[in-house]
């Protein structure tokens, strides 16, 4: 969404669990800039849980 340049500031790492089931789970992982909260790039994935 935004570039990660040298002069960003701090960048913070957001990892979530959407849902979890027994076999499938799903999350997200977010990264922002720590002081105003700008959203720099954010995944999706769904993970088969064995």
């Amino acid at each position: 969404m935004r570039p990660i340049l040298p002069d960003t500031p701090r960048v913070l790492a957001i990892g979530t669990v959407i849902h979890r089931g027994a076999k499938v789970a799903t999350a997200e992982g977010r990264l922002v800039v720590e002081e105003t909260g700008k959203l720099l790039a954010h995944a999706t994935t769904t993970c088969l849980v064995l």
